[in-house]
């Protein structure tokens, strides 16, 4: 059983005054996880080195692994939220998986009219709110103060149980990431709080006694003032952190946790000088490496700011085009196979991810297919296993053994390893949607997006030298049930021709990636970068090596760019 069943099974069986701790939340390197390791980000910190070094003094006083946990939670296990209204695709999945995460817990979405009814004792700061967020910030802090528990934005995701983190402490939230303006404050986005906590009574009376200030200093002072860079901090993120700052101390069980527990995927783009002149220039900015980016051990939600999880690359960056040596590859295609990239490219640049829609039902079942032919394959999958589950909470995982496939597909030979791996999941996709992954593919985004947006995705493989063929990866593939690329591929394929998989899957979706998408569907395939983001290209021209290094670009699928998927 995986660390993540096993962490789900004592949150169901045991009560909450058991003093069995679920997760063992990990302890981190303070700068580290605060700084992700970018010096840029780094020297931000130090323009307010004095609240860094509060924070660190806090932090490593009352790190997890210092505290004590008992056996009654010092904040209730309430989760609160704050909406009206129907909740988008995204969220309620969002919503769906905190649920499965936390299944001993009360949820609790509190309205419009909930909130008027609560009759608030700063109903004067909500009314002067200038939008929603705003009365959310305010409605959020007396919610905590008056009920205790903890407050969750809509676009969190949850990824490890938090139930530690209520035995230990009497309040938390996370600590943002370094920014221009902005260093080491508190983002409310996730607050953790026991009843009448002092942090968030001296926050709404900051809000009270400043709020106007800060509006009549947007409106009328002589100095541009950012609305989101600037207004939204100091009308919600700075209250919470002079609260903090005015009442946590190394003996109490209040704590800022580094940016890596909410912050592991923030996706921060923290410019050099040479960066920012090809952004400025160039309108270049796929290839700088974001900090932030990964799954990490101690990572707990994910503040989905950007409100989509499947970022959208262009189809020339994402396939190494912008490289001369690349470009080449693909200019030196047979004509047919430059005829099937062009229809890849020109499906992609109208269905890509950021231009269509959440459906509120998936598209494809949310059921993830793994094919292990022996024990060796499985220990190999298990060693993933734990990510995949935790990055798609609301999934079923189902691993195909030998034992499975004869039972399900008769009179297979299973000697052809490969071929077959990838022959058995398109079968299984046929009969049952969802998606295949091999069994050695490392996760590192959930695949919720490509779900319920697409009928069938697919992705290519990297060009890696001259006379190389069009090639689909088969890392990942996924389709709804008995989808036409599918099933016509299987219909071509025999024990006696798998060698021919690639390439007769190649040309069904080349001819049924429009036909399909004639009945509301949406089909795929994605470049390269997202699902194949590491390639052994063929020795390289001293000239293209020299344009490398004019331009300060990377070699193609050298590195992990902010578009992969899986590897």
């Amino acid at each position: 059983m995986s660390m993540f069943l096993r962490y789900i099974f004592f949150l169901f069986f045991f009560s909450n005054s058991l003093a069995i701790p679920i997760y063992n939340i990990k302890d981190v390197d303070f700068f580290q996880s605060t700084t992700g390791g970018n010096k840029i980000a780094a020297n931000y910190l130090k323009k307010n080195l004095s609240r860094y070094e509060l924070m660190q003094d806090i932090y490593e006083a009352k790190k997890p692994s210092i505290m004590h946990y008992y056996d009654k939670p010092l904040i209730p296990k309430v989760m609160h939220h704050v909406w009206d209204g129907d909740l988008p695709p995204l969220y309620q999945n969002y919503l769906d998986e905190c649920k499965k995460v936390h299944p001993t817990w009360e949820f609790k979405i509190w309205t419009d009219k909930d909130i008027k009814s609560l009759k608030l004792n700063y109903q004067d700061v909500y009314d002067k709110a200038r939008n929603y967020a705003g009365r959310s910030d305010v409605a959020r802090y007396e919610i905590l103060y008056r009920f205790g528990g903890v407050y969750r934005d809509m676009d969190v995701k949850c990824l490890r149980p938090i139930d530690d983190l209520n035995h230990m402490y009497d309040f938390f939230a996370p600590i943002d990431y370094p920014r221009v303006g902005w260093q080491m404050i508190l983002n409310n986005g996730v607050i953790g709080a026991g009843p009448k906590h002092p942090i968030l009574k001296t926050t709404l009376e900051v809000l009270r006694d400043k709020y106007d200030d800060f509006w009549r200093e947007f409106d009328e002072g002589e100095n541009d003032i950012d609305l989101f860079e600037a207004m939204v901090p100091q009308t919600s993120m700075l209250p919470l952190t002079e609260g903090f700052v005015a009442h946590s101390s190394i003996n109490d069980k209040s704590i800022a946790l580094p940016t890596t527990y909410f912050w592991a995927f923030a996706k921060v783009k923290y410019h050099t000088f040479w960066s920012g002149l090809k952004l400025r220039f160039f309108g270049i900015n796929e290839e700088l490496k974001s900090t932030f980016h990964e799954l990490k051990p101690e990572t707990l939600m994910h503040h989905n700011l950007l409100k989509e999880e499947i970022f959208t690359s262009s189809f020339e960056y994402g396939n190494g085009m912008y490289d001369p040596q690349v470009r080449k590859f693909f200019h030196d295609l047979q004509k047919p196979d430059q005829r099937k990239i062009k229809i890849f490219q020109q499906v992609y640049n109208h269905n890509q991810p950021s231009r269509v829609g959440f459906n509120k039902k998936s598209k494809i079942p949310q059921i993830v297919h793994f094919v292990v032919l022996d024990e060796n394959e499985l220990k190999v999958l298990e060693q993933n296993l734990e990510n995949w589950q935790v990055l798609n909470a609301n999934f079923e995982f189902k691993i195909w053994d030998q034992d499975k496939i004869k039972l399900e597909f008769k009179n297979l030979n299973l000697s052809d390893k490969d071929n077959l791996r990838f022959y058995v999941g398109l079968k299984i996709l046929e009969k049952f949607g969802g998606t295949y992954a091999d069994f050695r593919a490392k996760p590192h985004k959930p695949i919720f997006e490509l779900n319920n947006k697409y009928n069938f995705y697919s992705g290519l493989v990297p060009l890696t030298h001259g006379g190389s063929k069009i090639s689909i990866s088969q890392k990942l593939i996924g389709s709804s049930i008995n989808h036409p690329i599918i099933s016509t591929t299987l219909d071509k394929l025999n024990a006696q021709n798998l060698e021919k998989i690639n390439e007769i899957l190649v040309q069904q979706v080349y001819q049924k990636i429009h036909l399909y998408d004639a009945i509301s569907a949406k089909n795929i395939v994605l470049p390269a970068v997202y699902f194949e983001p590491f390639a052994k290209l063929e020795a390289d021209s001293r000239w293209n090596k020299i344009y490398r290094s004019i331009w300060r670009v990377n070699r193609p699928f050298s590195q992990l760019t902010d578009f992969v998927v899986v590897e």
